[in-house]
């Protein structure tokens, strides 16, 4: 009797502790199962792929793009945080991005030649249209200067090795006339230069937009020349050997949003005017007019925009501007793959 209890109690234990066994491994199962559907179902965050450095100046395409915000949604969506830094001009801009301060920027085709030609590297990665409206040489209205072949014995003013100082030299050597036959002023910016023109301190003035429909708007004046078939004058985007071999994806999708933000630029101008009349503090007016004479895009670069370039390049070298000789094309090896197919 006694061993027939035992057995049936020590069968009874033997029940429960299979019963708690299965209970428990029910329930692991249970939560691995939950656990495993939670991370599966749910749409996580992107990993954190870093900081892209993008450099800008105040009025220019990518300040657009700036504002416009549809950079930093894409990038967020690829995993990266954009860190925006802005530079006053694109010779202090472009020094940031050899000296890895920044991966992506843009600079005028003056600023390029001259940094190139001082022995540091670039790499080229597209274009931004033509604007050859944009700049121009002018004189005020009473002037007796007509033509570029009134500029014979006049001071006129540029800035060194910028648009309007290449627009002289072109419209000078196709008029035949020896850069000794005229006495160029520079000036430092664009301020300087409206007021030393107000004052009469040079007889024609090189300026560009929006500071030449500032002046157009200020005071009276007569168009000598403007930049109509004889200079592209073009900003070009620019970054760095790291960025385009480690992350070409970054790349493509900044040259994809930045022809989304011309192409929203083109359809919306004055909402652009009102946008950088704040950026600039300028007023709207002649931030309108500069806009409806120019025509936003992102632009591979061709052959024919390397020999644009090179010929400005050739020009100053001629003109004792650049310390060397350089090769544009040199500083363009584009990889057609972080090309969008919103460009052509």
């Amino acid at each position: 009797m006694k061993k027939t209890l035992l057995l049936l109690i020590t069968a009874i234990f033997v029940l429960i502790l299979a019963a708690c066994g299965s209970s428990e491994s029910a329930n692991n199962e249970s939560t691995d199962t939950t656990s495993n559907n939670s991370t599966n179902g749910e749409s996580s965050a992107p990993a954190d792929k870093g900081v892209i450095r993008i450099g800008y100046q105040k009025g220019n395409t990518l300040n657009i793009l700036k504002e416009h915000g549809n950079l930093d949604t894409a990038l967020k969506e690829a995993g990266y945080t954009v860190e925006w830094k802005v530079f006053p001009t694109g010779t202090v801009l472009l020094e940031a991005l050899l000296t890895d301060n920044i991966d992506f920027g843009h600079a005028s085709d003056g600023n390029a030649v001259f940094m190139q030609a001082g022995g540091h590297p670039l790499n080229y990665v597209a274009s931004e249209a033509p604007y050859p409206e944009g700049v121009a040489l002018v004189a005020k209205a009473e002037s007796d200067i007509e033509t570029v072949e009134d500029l014979k014995g006049k001071k006129i003013g540029v800035t060194r090795g910028g648009n309007q100082h290449y627009l002289l030299l072109v419209a000078l050597e196709q008029a035949g006339i020896s850069q000794d036959e005229v006495e160029i002023v520079f000036y430092k910016d664009a301020a300087e230069g409206l007021a030393a023109f107000t004052k009469g301190e040079f007889d024609v003035y090189g300026s560009w937009d929006p500071y030449l429909a500032i002046v157009e708007n200020t005071i009276e004046t007569r168009t000598i020349v403007s930049g109509s078939d004889l200079t592209e004058n073009r900003t070009f985007y620019f970054a760095t050997e790291k960025l385009l071999t480690e992350k070409p994806d970054v790349a493509k999708i900044i040259l994809d949003e930045l022809q989304n933000a011309d192409q929203w630029a083109n359809e919306n101008k004055d909402e652009v005017a009102e946008i950088l009349a704040k950026e600039l503090g300028l007023d709207v007016a002649p931030l309108q007019q500069a806009n409806n004479r120019r025509t936003f895009g992102v632009q591979k670069i061709d052959d024919a925009i390397i020999t644009s370039q090179q010929q400005l390049a050739d020009t100053f070298f001629k003109a004792g501007l650049l310390e060397n000789e350089i090769s544009v094309k040199d500083a363009v090896n584009v990889d057609d793959a972080i090309i969008p197919s919103n460009i052509e």
